[in-house]
C-alpha cells in the first residue's frame, strides 16, 4: 500500500512540475511584453531597409509618418469608443445605430483624408516611387507583426522576418526553407 501511495505521489509531483514547465521557452502573454518604442524602432528599420531609404530621407520621413499615425490612432480611438457604446448599451434605437454607423464611416473617411494629406507631405521628402515602396513595406511589416503573435502562422518569407517586440529573435520561424 505504501508503494502505491508513493508511486501516486511521485506521479502527481511529476504532473505538477510538467504543468508548470509548459510555458518555459515560449511567450505566454505576448501582449504583456509589447514595447511600443521597440515596435516603432523595428518598423523604422524594416521600412528603411525595404524601401531603400537613405539616412537623410529617414531622418525627414519618419517624424512625418509618426505624426500621421498618431492622428490616425486618435481617429481610431474615437471609432472604438462609438462601437463600445453599442456594445455596452443594449437599449439603443435604430436612429442611434444609424448615427453611430454614419459617425464611424465619417471617421474612416477622415482617416483616409489625413493619409492623403500626409502622402503629399511625404512627397516633399521622398519620390513617389519611394513613397509606394514605403507603403508596401509597411503592409509587409504589419503582416510580420501579426505573425509574431500567431506562432503557427509564419508564412512570410524569411527576408521579412524581424525580432520579437521584446528584443529577442523569433525562434519559431518555419519559413527558412526557400
Amino acid at each position: 500500500m505504501k508503494r502505491i501511495a508513493t508511486f501516486i505521489a511521485t506521479l502527481l509531483v511529476c504532473f505538477c512540475m510538467n504543468a508548470q514547465n509548459q510555458g518555459i521557452g515560449r511567450i505566454q502573454n505576448p501582449r504583456a511584453e509589447f514595447d511600443p518604442a521597440l515596435y516603432t524602432k523595428h518598423m523604422n528599420e524594416f521600412v528603411t531597409r525595404e524601401a531603400h531609404l537613405t539616412e537623410a530621407e529617414s531622418a525627414k520621413f519618419f517624424p512625418l509618418l509618426n505624426e500621421m499615425q498618431n492622428k490616425q490612432r486618435q481617429l481610431g480611438r474615437q471609432q472604438r469608443e462609438i462601437m463600445m457604446k453599442a456594445f455596452r448599451n443594449t437599449n439603443i434605437s435604430e436612429e442611434d445605430y444609424e448615427q453611430m454607423v454614419m459617425r464611424v464611416t465619417s471617421l474612416e473617411i477622415e482617416s483616409r483624408k489625413v493619409e492623403q494629406t500626409y502622402y503629399k507631405k511625404f512627397h516633399t521628402v521622398l519620390s513617389w516611387k519611394k513613397i509606394y515602396a514605403v507603403r508596401v513595406a509597411l503592409a509587409r511589416f504589419q503582416v510580420e507583426a501579426l505573425n509574431q503573435f500567431q506562432p503557427g502562422r509564419n508564412t512570410t518569407p524569411s527576408r521579412w522576418t524581424v525580432p520579437r517586440w521584446n528584443g529577442t529573435p523569433n525562434n519559431n520561424n518555419n519559413n527558412n526553407k526557400k
